[in-house]
């Protein structure tokens, strides 16, 4: 009963009931299983790489980024103040410092006029970001 109210609660299709009872079934929930390496699979397969890696979270998926472009302790990145607190986490999570750029009025993304403004004057100091951590809202 309980995975009839869970099915039909969340409104999935046919397709969707039968992966998801095959994960219950096997014991591959999260975060490995033969699904998620199917979806990396395909996923390289569109895109043209020889390598992906489905991650649990948009946060993961930035502290991963983050990690593979070398960001370190000490090491500044841009980002949004108009954010979830994902956004500045994994830049903490490494020992940097995130630097908040404010806002455009219209769009509640990063101002773009107020991010170049804010590189002009790190580059004059000959101090620029490690990262700039964009967030679409």
């Amino acid at each position: 009963m309980t995975k009839q109210i869970l099915f039909s609660t969340l409104h999935m299709g046919e397709l969707e009931q039968k992966f998801a009872q095959e994960a219950f079934d096997t014991n591959w929930i999260a975060p490995v299983g033969p699904h998620v390496d199917a979806f990396e699979r395909e996923f390289c397969h569109i895109v043209g790489s020889s390598h992906a890696a489905a991650l649990s979270s948009g946060t993961a998926a930035l502290h991963l980024a983050l990690q593979l472009i070398g960001v370190s302790p000490g090491d500044e990145v841009f980002c949004s103040t108009l954010t979830f607190i994902a956004t500045a986490s994994p830049i903490t999570y490494l020992g940097a410092k995130p630097v908040f750029i404010d806002s455009d009025r219209t769009t509640w993304n990063m101002n773009p006029d107020l991010l170049r403004e804010a590189l002009d004057k790190r580059a004059k100091l000959g101090k620029l970001p490690k990262a700039v951590a964009i967030v679409n809202l």
